[in-house]
């Protein structure tokens, strides 16, 4: 069962499961992802932006830096979970399928998959 998180709606494992099939044809890992208003997208990607070792991808994949407000999706762990967060301003397919690329790249997959 996914959390509860106040200012979002959670995305039904059915729209993972066909995003993920889309970019990857690795094990589905187990994934909690919301849709949440604007602001609560802000203040919570704010939020993570200052924990520690919190580790900020833009430079790298985008090769400039630019405004929070630009940023529709994010992707974090949280006690060995994959979260994703979209905002509910911006197409879901494509934030959603744009952040489970990047899950696909990460090296430790395994400890995410999903155990029958």
């Amino acid at each position: 069962m996914k959390p509860e998180i106040s200012g979002a709606k959670a995305i039904s494992d059915r729209v993972i499961k066909a995003a993920w099939k889309k970019v990857s044809t690795k094990p589905l890992p187990d994934i909690y992802a919301y849709s949440l208003t604007d602001e609560a997208f802000d203040s919570a990607m704010k939020s993570l932006q200052k924990k520690k070792g919190a580790i900020d991808t833009r430079m790298e994949e985008y090769g400039v830096d630019f405004d929070n407000e630009l940023i529709e999706a994010l992707t974090f762990e949280f006690e060995e979970n994959i979260i994703i967060f979209v905002k509910q301003s911006v197409p879901l397919a494509d934030a959603l399928n744009h952040e489970l690329k990047h899950v696909a790249k990460w090296i430790h997959l395994d400890k995410h998959v999903k155990h029958a």
